[in-house]
């Protein structure tokens, strides 16, 4: 995962003098607005972090809405620390209610059928033919880390399909609406002896999210992309209409269009998925590598990719491979299986508990030592990124990893990424586009090595990198581009680059040009046949953006379903777009 963060090291050292001017200059482009209770914090915050004389000098100079930009931006680490965790833990205790209020008062999946029916009707009845349609849920919920503002403008229809809908244990088979949340449908199926096959990270990640975009994880070489594990799709076309898509029916073009549409052919009703039994643990060994061609050629191997012949059949090789490269030649490569028990002397890292390193840093270690094995509770493994967001926590809150503020304040972390979006500055959110770098980079794992190089150049030793293959199969009429040279199946490598270049770390952003970086790099990922995943920004211009993704059979299935017509945009519509 990508994400949100800003740069704070860049603003945590400049002068008093030189901030002021930069949010002065800012405020008489931009008007900032911030909610009461941003603003009650803030002002808390500056009279903790701002000494008398240098907070008299501010305020001759900062109004109270430039003092709140000023401390929000200066002193975030200090703020989210001190006042943000907290609140994020209030908000995310909010959130929680909701969700309660909604399984007590309104979860009633025997009614999935009349609140169909109520969308129906918004859809039909909706005043501005020619607004195209989008979900009414905010955008500041979502987990996507760009900022999109299209939905103040489209027909927001209220969509409120947070069920479970069934469980078929026999048949292996879960039916969900689309608001239903991968940690929703985890805490209901492990405890069963079940678990879907990808399981990406985070638990407020949606299944709608996860079928109209994508998803990956750990088991994506065995299982594919999220959209692998489908069966059928309850859709609503422009016109009203609902249709049943599933792989071999009359609407199977729209089942396999679906995924990486992003909602620019139909709406998501509810979806059917595909079950896997499960274990109380994942037994997971660690392997530390010194050059690019071990970790490489480890992960390759694990993959199934030499010795699978074409069969689908992957279950000889491990359920769950990931990597994390610490710089061009040193790595560290994960395979896990599923274990019911936990042998004598066998070592049992709960790495959900507050106080618990985080696990960049524990896998980190093993890099001075010799391959190591451990049993992880299910669940844990499943979120071990989610403490420190990947490494993200780092940029954020640098004493977070320390075990001192582990013990103390553990408890509170990760703060929620939709509190953190909320409470940004307009200047921390160009910092982010200019500085941080936050994308993951799909690339044929026959072309890995020169991606990685490619990245460690551009980027500027941006590191950690994730790791994280995938069986990439053709997915006919969607945007993605068949496996080359006519194959039913490649193996692919996400590689996740999350961070700041090192010229931004050593306070010399002005030597990174993000924009020129970018566009240099997808060029390259375009020749070595890859693909960027779109919940982050885009460096293309619509010509350019149609030469990476298909768009031939996607425009044709537009038109055959009357998406074309008014009611849906197309995917470029609703990126972030970056030029």
């Amino acid at each position: 995962m990508g994400n949100f963060l800003s740069n704070i090291t860049v603003l945590e050292n400049s002068n008093t003098t030189t901030a002021s001017s930069t949010v002065l200059g800012l405020l008489n482009k931009t008007s900032t607005t911030t909610t009461a209770l941003v603003t009650t914090v803030v002002l808390a915050g500056s009279i903790v972090l701002l000494s008398p004389k240098r907070r008299k000098s501010l305020q001759k100079s900062l109004s109270l809405e430039a003092l709140t930009l000023y401390v929000l931006t200066n002193h975030r680490s200090a703020v989210v620390t001190i006042f943000g965790l907290p609140l994020s833990l209030m908000f995310d205790w909010a959130l929680r209610l909701r969700s309660s209020y909604i399984a007590i008062f309104r979860s009633a999946p025997h009614l999935h059928d009349d609140r169909v029916r109520a969308i129906q009707t918004q859809v039909r009845d909706r005043p501005d033919k020619l607004a195209p349609l989008c979900t009414a849920r905010p955008g500041w919920m979502s987990i996507s880390l760009s900022y999109r503002t299209y939905k103040k403008k489209w027909n927001a229809i209220e969509m409120p399909l947070y069920d479970i809908l069934s469980i078929d244990l026999e048949e292996k088979i879960v039916r969900v609406e689309p608001f239903v949340s991968i940690g929703q449908l985890t805490h209901a199926l492990n405890p069963k002896g079940y678990t879907l096959p990808v399981v990406p990270e985070m638990d407020d990640l949606t299944i709608g999210g996860l079928i109209n975009g994508t998803g990956i994880e750990s088991s994506s070489h065995r299982y594919g992309l999220f959209h692998e594990i489908i069966t059928e799709l309850e859709l609503l076309l422009g016109d009203g209409t609902v249709v049943i898509a599933t792989a071999d029916n009359e609407y199977s073009d729209l089942f396999h269009a679906i995924p990486w549409s992003y909602g620019t052919i139909a709406l998501l009703l509810s979806a059917k998925l595909r079950l896997i039994p499960c274990k109380k643990y994942v037994k997971l060994t660690y392997t530390p590598h010194n050059t690019k061609e071990g970790y490489i050629q480890h992960m390759r191997q694990l993959s199934g990719e030499f010795d699978n012949n074409g069969d689908d059949d992957k279950t000889t090789n491990p359920m769950f491979v990931e990597g994390l490269a610490y710089s061009l030649n040193k790595g560290v490569v994960m395979a896990g299986d599923f274990v019911d028990e936990v042998p004598k002397g066998g070592y049992i890292n709960s790495l959900s508990l507050w106080h618990k390193p985080w696990f960049y840093k524990h896998v980190q270690k093993i890099l001075q030592r010799d391959e190591k094995v451990e049993y992880i509770p299910l669940r844990d493994y499943y979120h071990r990124h989610s403490q420190s967001l990947f490494w993200e926590m780092e940029l954020m809150i640098p004493i977070g990893n320390n075990p001192i503020f582990r013990w103390l304040l553990g408890w509170l972390m990760p703060p929620k990424v939709s509190f953190l979006k909320l409470s940004q500055t307009e200047q921390t959110r160009r910092l982010t586009e200019e500085t941080h770098v936050a994308q993951d980079f799909l690339v044929p794992t026959r072309n890995m090595g020169s991606f990685l190089e490619l990245c460690d150049d551009e980027f500027d030793r941006v590191y950690p990198l994730w790791l994280c293959l995938h069986s990439h199969k053709p997915l006919p009429g969607s945007l993605l581009k068949d496996p080359a040279n006519g194959k039913k199946e490649e193996m692919y490598i996400d590689i996740g680059v999350y961070g700041l270049p090192r010229c931004v770390h050593e306070q010399h952003p002005e030597k990174f040009d993000m924009k020129r970086s970018m566009r240099s790099v997808l060029f390259a990922l375009q020749k070595l046949d890859g693909f960027q995943m779109l919940y982050a920004d885009v460096f293309f211009n619509r010509d350019e953006f149609e030469q990476m993704f298909r768009h031939g059979p996607y425009r044709q299935l537009r038109q055959k379903y009357k998406a074309d017509t008014g009611a849906f945009k197309e995917v470029y519509d609703k990126m972030s777009v970056v030029l």
